[in-house]
């Protein structure tokens, strides 16, 4: 019975970095992650072990890194673009690149020292900006961005009632509970001309101010309300996915210390978490 070889693919994942651009006044520092992926056209290299055409992984590695040198002022997604087009037209047997880049911006820390060529940062972070391209040698590219890891946080308001119950229910009817989250949000672009910065701004401006003024009936109900407004707010959006996790905010039980705790002190632990998912698309 005879064989023959199907999709075949490698790269490269865990590339880890700083950008720093020192070009303005406000010097700006990002760490980075890139996740490089090779559809190729090399069944030899499999299937006879013959390596004459096989780029090794440290050649992908040091394109991505030098390729950063021109692109510490980019968009991740204009830096994705620039490391799939530089696979496709380096080595004639990639068929497609596949690039994840994810990136979170350092803040910059106020000083009363005079303006000199250091600047000073810390890490902290509210979320990650993250990128997604499939770049295919013939067809349209793909791409899609995300803002990585948002929490979000509500004192009171939400509710949750009117559920299904069934046998193993323990759930209690809720009117006036905390919400907590933590999500990805992620939308495809409906074309490869968008202004992909200001795209970004909008959806972050538009998820913060869509949950702060919702009021949330199930993590279903918010993580919908969420989607809609990205799309709502970024024209050149064709579908927003949001996907992630209620995160139970329980009253910690203080009476045995003779300590009230009048919503003052919550659980904080993530070990167990309640998921949801759902995609928006327009019509």
């Amino acid at each position: 019975m005879g064989h023959s070889i199907g999709d075949h693919a490698y790269g490269e994942c865990g590339i880890e970095f700083l950008l720093v651009d020192r070009s303005g006044p406000q010097q700006r520092v990002r760490r980075f992650r890139a996740d490089v992926r090779l559809l190729m056209g090399h069944p030899e290299v499999y299937r006879d072990g013959d390596n004459t055409r096989l780029i090794p992984v440290s050649s992908i590695s040091n394109s991505v890194l030098a390729l950063g040198t021109q692109h510490t002022t980019s968009e991740p997604e204009t830096y994705a673009f620039a490391i799939a087009e530089h696979f496709l037209t380096a080595d004639r047997c990639v068929l497609t690149a596949d690039v994840h880049l994810t990136s979170s911006e350092f803040t910059p820390l106020p000083s009363d020292r005079p303006t000199s060529t250091a600047q000073h940062f810390s890490a902290l972070t509210r979320h990650q900006d993250h990128t997604h391209l499939t770049l295919p040698r013939h067809g349209e590219p793909v791409v899609r961005s995300s803002l990585l890891n948002m929490e979000l946080f509500a004192t009171g308001g939400a509710t949750f009632t009117g559920f299904a119950r069934n046998a193993y229910t323990t759930t209690q009817t809720l009117t006036d509970r905390v919400f907590g989250a933590r999500m990805n949000v992620t939308w495809r672009h409906s074309g490869t001309d968008t202004n992909h910065g200001k795209c970004r701004a909008r959806a972050e401006q538009a998820v913060v101010k869509a949950f702060s003024e919702h009021t949330s009936r199930s993590s279903q109900h918010t993580f919908h309300h969420l989607g809609t407004a990205v799309l709502d707010a970024c024209p050149g959006v064709a579908e927003v996915r949001v996907e992630g996790a209620h995160l139970t905010r329980s009253l910690v039980d203080l009476a045995s210390f003779g300590v009230g705790n009048e919503g003052r002190v919550y659980t904080a632990a993530d070990h167990q978490q309640s998921t949801v998912t759902v995609s928006i698309h327009r019509t």
